[in-house]
């Protein structure tokens, strides 16, 4: 029983924690392997929780007020679309009699754009008209070389443009990366597409010409249809003539 007590006396004496200076190192050893384990186990996943829940919160603010925002222009989108039922609609093909007339329109109206963008078109070419369905496609094949906010303004401007105009293939060209500047211009070509009405089939106009002639003289076709009733009238009369004769002679013979 003694040596029992004295073996346990010896392992409470073995775990007795150090002390002076070993001791104070120890202590704040464990002290910090407490606190990092509360920081990372504890306080990180709250402040991740914390900063998630501010960035969920900020959208739906943000999304409120763009709700709001669409909210409050919702009057006039719809004063706007019934100005437009109302009013004419807007001219969606080119006018001309030919293709070369359109293209020759479609032309001018993409220079005057292109000068009113704040650079001229350095070339346009006219493409070889195509049908498509009802329509003939016009395309205008230009070059010019302009900044690049100019550009971008001539593109606008072609996209709000009356008739309706397409933009396809366009290529831009910019200067090396160690001189780009928004002033600097840029080599850029583009195709300009638009649409006319298909013509009428080539005998459609001879024949409602022929037709516009017979409705506006009516008299021609009078007297194509009573020519066959004098004829008829005339010989009547000559018939009852001849048969009237032998009865005139009869009496003037029996007469005194």
């Amino acid at each position: 029983m003694e040596r029992g007590t004295g073996h346990g006396a010896g392992l409470m004496a073995e775990m007795v924690l150090p002390t002076g200076r070993r001791g104070q190192v120890l202590a704040v050893a464990i002290a910090t392997v407490a606190l990092l384990a509360l920081w990372f186990g504890v306080a990180m996943p709250l402040v991740g929780w914390h900063a998630a829940r501010g960035e969920a919160i900020e959208r739906q603010r943000a999304l409120a007020v763009r709700m709001e925002a669409l909210a409050a222009s919702l009057p006039a989108l719809r004063q706007r679309a019934a100005s437009l039922a109302a009013g004419p609609a807007p001219q969606a093909l080119l006018e001309g009699a030919s293709d070369a007339v359109a293209g020759a329109a479609l032309q001018e109206q993409v220079q005057a754009m292109a000068v009113e963008a704040g650079s001229p078109l350095t070339s346009a070419e006219a493409l070889p008209a195509e049908p498509a369905g009802a329509y003939r496609r016009i395309s205008l094949r230009v070059a010019l070389s302009a900044p690049y906010p100019v550009l971008v303004h001539l593109l606008a401007a072609i996209a709000d443009a009356t008739p309706r105009m397409l933009v396809d293939d366009l290529q831009v060209q910019a200067p090396p990366l160690g001189l780009r500047s928004a002033v600097l211009p840029m080599d850029a070509t583009l195709t300009v597409l638009a649409f006319r009405a298909r013509d009428s089939a080539p005998g459609a106009a001879p024949a409602r010409a022929a037709q516009g002639r017979g409705a506006q003289d009516p008299s021609a076709q009078g007297e194509d249809a009573t020519a066959p009733a004098v004829q008829d009238s005339g010989a009547q009369v000559r018939d009852g003539a001849a048969a009237a004769r032998p009865d005139a002679e009869r009496a003037a013979g029996a007469a005194p």
